[in-house]
């Protein structure tokens, strides 16, 4: 072929390519210099994340405005700093409508329940499980619920009440995304939403079960116990002596795959004969707090009048007052009520005619659900625990708090 016939399209193409700077180059260079000088995009916001049950259930549970009265929230009774329980100092926490109502028991810690279980009867016919001193709550989104609604805590009148109060929220948005609710959600669906979010922040949240105290330490190794904690421990486990791990068991139990350790209760229900209190209700001498029986589906079970559900001990050493009427306000009695209750009982109870009116918190018909055995003795037995062994017990209660930390190795 000439040689000008394969010239020809390599030029072509060259032209159209602007090959040599004419006027398809002079094109281009200006395309380039237009877009130097074209104003930079501004790039798309990120969208912003939805929040968690988990996260908008933090936020409820410090918030007071969805009590009635405006200065209650679950945080009031459930102060982190006192593993989730009483405030310092309180005695019987108070609410209702105008801030006013003493409650009818102290708040129980709100750690450590994830094991707890529904209420229910075992094999032998032994209460066990539930959340609250009776147990009348299931699951943690029963648990949330009902101080929203009891008369003595935040009490809202209703679910229309507690709805109006959720959707004024400043941050209701975040609570409905995180839900999923519909844009015409109802009362009961702002409510459900509200408690599941309570429940998910309880069950989600490591500070409701760190498991970070001294004994955590000590079975992990990375500490060792005083020669005092040790002796306390042992009482604390020996059937005969403290007995206490009978009911707050001492025994690591699976949380989770890899995760073992003591809850320091096994969930069960037990009439101690707890001296009466003073308070509101106790002004009214025929009131008495019966606990389980006090259920209205438990009435009729005169075998349970006097039960109350065994807490967890972790952290007991913040968590007072103790008992479920906030009786003692030191431990250091609770642990030696155990030991005299029926050895020296004027210690504890009141006396008219040189008598001690022995389990005065509940009437006469039902004082055969005392609990007896040790560390309870009759009088003329020898103490199941001296004063020194209560001060020993005491110091390893001590060591259920959490937070603990190793000393840093000397420089």
């Amino acid at each position: 072929m000439p040689a000008r016939h394969i010239l020809l399209p390599a030029m072509l193409l060259c032209l159209l390519a602007g090959c040599g700077g004419g006027a398809g180059g002079a094109a281009a260079d200006a395309s380039a210099d237009a877009a130097a000088q074209r104003p930079p995009r501004t790039p798309l916001p990120a969208p912003v994340p939805v929040p968690t049950l988990a996260q908008v259930g933090d936020r409820l549970f410090e918030e007071v405005s969805l009590s009635a009265s405006g200065k209650l929230a679950c945080a009031s009774c459930h102060v982190e700093a006192r593993g989730h329980s009483d405030a310092t100092g309180s005695f019987l926490p108070l609410g209702g409508a105008d801030g006013t109502h003493q409650g009818l028991r102290s708040s129980p810690s709100a750690r450590y329940l994830d094991q707890a279980g529904a209420f229910g009867f075992d094999a032998q016919g032994r209460p066990r499980g539930g959340l609250f001193w009776d147990g009348r709550a299931n699951n943690r989104s029963e648990q949330a619920r009902g101080p929203l609604f009891n008369a003595d805590e935040m009490a809202n009148a209703d679910v229309a009440a507690l709805a109006t109060r959720l959707r004024a929220l400043p941050y209701s948005a975040d609570l409905r995304a995180a839900a999923n609710l519909p844009a015409a959600a109802t009362d009961n669906q702002w409510v459900d939403a509200a408690v599941t979010a309570l429940a998910r922040y309880q069950a989600d949240d490591a500070r409701f079960h760190p498991f970070t105290s001294k004994f955590d330490a000590v079975q992990d190794g990375r500490t060792t116990f005083t020669a005092q904690e040790q002796r306390g421990l042992n009482l604390f486990n020996d059937p005969q002596r403290g007995n206490c791990a009978s009911c707050h068991d001492s025994r690591p139990v699976q949380i989770q795959p890899g995760l073992n350790r003591a809850l320091f209760t096994n969930f069960s229900y037990h009439a101690l004969g707890v001296p009466r209190n003073q308070s509101q209700a106790t002004a009214n001498p025929a009131f008495f707090d019966l606990g389980l029986c006090a259920r209205s589906d438990l009435a009729g079970r005169a075998d349970l009048c006097g039960m109350f559900r065994t807490p967890t001990l972790r952290n007991v050493a913040l968590t007072g007052p103790y008992f479920h009427n906030a009786r003692f306000a030191a431990l250091e009695d609770a642990v030696a009520f155990y030991a005299t209750r029926d050895l020296d009982p004027a210690r504890w109870y009141p006396t008219v005619n040189g008598q001690a009116l022995v389990y005065n918190d509940l009437p006469a018909l039902y004082h055969g659900n005392v609990q007896q055995g040790a560390p309870f003795r009759r009088a003329g037995q020898p103490p199941a625990l001296t004063a020194q062994d209560v001060t020993d017990v005491v110091a390893f209660l001590r060591t259920l708090s959490d937070g603990f930390t190793t000393a840093p190795a000397a420089q």
